[in-house]
């Protein structure tokens, strides 16, 4: 019969005495161990991806200061005799943004999937921030450097401006560091868990049939596509449609995985978007071996938010939290992020054993 899913955390414990009291310590301590060490790694993503919008944003401020005082073409590369290398100013925003995003997105790779310890995951977190730092003002400095120049070959980059940005690089550094925070011990990166709740059925009389459906949404999605969309504009302005075309056309998918639903039925799981037509990825029930609930750190276990991809797992994982999780008669795991998740488990396991048993 189909019970309600115990909340993480809470256990009801019989008996009385100091052994009781030694469980629940146990329980309670290993909990919000738990709990710290996904504060601590999502806090580490957000530290350097700050310190990249910072980075971004003074690029930004200082191209829309400077306004046509840059030169078309733009002295982009430096000797000790002068300018060496040149590129459009309509180019010079879209290629610094994407080296920014790139760096940003590969330290919160090495600050999340790798199997270091949390100082080191710290210290990596640490050094994304100063490589921000760094470029942030390495970039700018390049900006003003050709402000007002009449000759782009003439151009030069003062030795000064590099020990600046290594300034700038050590306090960035130093900040990310401190505001990163110790973590707790034993909270390096993990794996995804694969279903760990009980695995219940939902009671169906002969011949009934059921169907359960949910909505879920992504709190950073949105934001990531309005910035974009955002970028797109501003860029649209300043440098003419091609960059603007560019960013629209990763922005505007974003906004079909911003929210998605979530239906179990006689079909299996289906998981499509609330936004949009298509995409919708449909799990048949001949694929499934059976689910149950349990919960998910995006960050952590996946890497991000979207359609995500580990060992042995795959699945739409638009927050952390509570997830409904199938094993796959393939051996892997297939995860959904969902509120009710246990509600709709047990369902599924119904209708599979109700197809398996014909």
């Amino acid at each position: 019969m189909f019970t309600p899913q115990v909340t993480f955390g809470r256990t009801v414990w019989g008996g009385a005495g100091r052994g009781t009291d030694a469980r629940k310590f146990f329980y309670y301590y290993a909990n919000n161990q738990q709990k710290v060490g996904v504060m601590s790694g999502t806090r580490r993503v957000l530290v350097v991806l700050f310190a990249y919008v910072l980075a971004a944003a003074a690029v930004l401020a200082a191209r829309l200061h400077l306004g046509d005082r840059i030169p078309d073409p733009m002295a982009t590369h430096f000797t000790g005799s002068g300018a060496d290398d040149f590129s459009g100013r309509g180019t010079f925003l879209p290629i610094a943004f994407g080296v920014l995003a790139g760096c940003a997105a590969l330290f919160c790779v090495l600050t999340t999937l790798g199997r270091q310890t949390p100082t080191q995951q710290r210290g990596l977190a640490a050094a994304g921030c100063a490589t921000a730092g760094l470029l942030g003002h390495a970039l700018t400095a390049v900006l003003f450097a050709n402000a007002d120049a009449a000759d782009v070959h003439a151009v030069r980059f003062p030795g000064w401006q590099l020990a600046v940005a290594l300034g700038v690089a050590a306090l960035t550094g130093g900040a990310g560091w401190l505001l990163c925070g110790k973590g707790a011990p034993g909270t390096g990166r993990r794996g995804p868990a694969g279903p760990a709740g009980p695995v219940e059925q939902l009671p169906l009389s002969e011949g009934e049939s059921a169907a359960w459906t949910h909505d879920v949404g992504s709190r950073v999605l949105p934001l990531v596509g309005a910035g974009t969309l955002v970028l797109a504009v501003v860029l649209g302005l300043l440098d003419g449609p091609l960059p603007a075309i560019v960013l629209l056309v990763l922005g505007v998918p974003l906004t079909a995985l911003t929210r998605a639903r979530v239906t179990v039925d006689r079909r299996g799981v289906t998981v499509a978007s609330s936004v949009v037509p298509r995409p919708r990825l449909t799990i048949p029930l001949e694929r499934v071996v059976d689910a149950s609930r349990r919960d998910v750190d995006a960050v952590r276990e996946f890497g991000g938010w979207g359609y995500r991809a580990a060992a042995g797992a795959s699945g739409l994982v638009l927050r952390s939290g509570e997830a409904l999780s199938v094993r796959l008669t393939s051996g892997g795991e297939f995860v959904v992020t969902v509120d009710d998740a246990a509600t709709g488990a047990a369902l599924l396991n119904t209708l599979a054993a109700r197809r398996a048993g014909g």
